[in-house]
């Protein structure tokens, strides 16, 4: 299925997705950082929705996007229905604590 974004857009698109999906990353297929955090969740079992920023058809709007609400310039980026949790050294820190899962399993 090919996304398309229109630039205009990226605030809507975010937000959608975002609110229908449980955990959203924002991610890039080159990333080790974002390969490591998608595996994190699939070692949990965590359902999420991963938006690959250089595949996605206006990808470059979408970060954009991201990173005005986020002010972080940098994958991956979680969001945990629809707020922005943290990048990957805050999400490992806050698994690493308990915290992570504790949290997902009061936001099911």
């Amino acid at each position: 299925m090919t996304l398309s974004l229109d630039p205009d857009k990226a605030s809507q698109f975010l937000d959608g997705m975002t609110r229908k999906n449980k955990v959203v990353i924002i991610s890039a297929t080159y990333c080790t950082f974002c390969t490591k955090l998608k595996m994190l969740f699939i070692e949990l079992k965590q359902r999420f929705v991963s938006l690959e920023i250089d595949v996605i058809p206006n990808g470059r709007e979408l970060f954009r996007e991201v990173q005005s609400r986020t002010g972080v310039n940098t994958v991956p980026q979680v969001f945990v229905r629809g707020k922005y949790y943290g990048g990957f050294d805050d999400v490992v820190d806050s698994f690493k604590k308990g915290d992570l899962v504790k949290f997902l399993e009061q936001t099911s």
